[in-house]
């Protein structure tokens, strides 16, 4: 993985940059503009290693099998799977998710909007 870092700007929307230079100029660009300091209030840089999310990738067949027909297994952390809309995702670190891909610009690696 090439130094990327996970950006939290709100409760809803993590998103991986190379930097903090690069994330703000392209969130002000693509998601809403950055007036003043009080904007970055609630700002937090994550290491990729160390933020979790929900993910489709990576699934194997063992977790196919052990979720099963239930629509999830939470044990509260790495590797709960859940099953939503048809499709089966696992709690994952950011770093699993992005794996060994560099990235060409910011994007919204995840969302707690479904």
């Amino acid at each position: 993985m090439a130094n990327i870092k996970i950006f939290k700007m709100d409760d809803c929307s993590w998103y991986a940059a190379h930097n903090l230079m690069e994330f703000l100029n392209w969130y002000n660009k693509h998601i809403d503009s950055i007036e003043v300091p009080n904007d970055l209030s609630e700002l937090e840089i994550i290491e990729p290693e160390d933020g979790t999310m929900w993910s489709n990738e990576n699934i194997t067949q063992e977790d196919v099998e052990t979720l099963g027909d239930a629509d999830e297994i939470c044990r509260g952390g790495i590797g709960d799977l859940k099953r939503h809309d048809g499709d089966i995702f696992k709690m994952q670190t950011f770093a699993d998710v992005l794996g060994d891909e560099d990235i060409k610009e910011p994007y919204e690696i995840a969302s707690t909007e479904w």
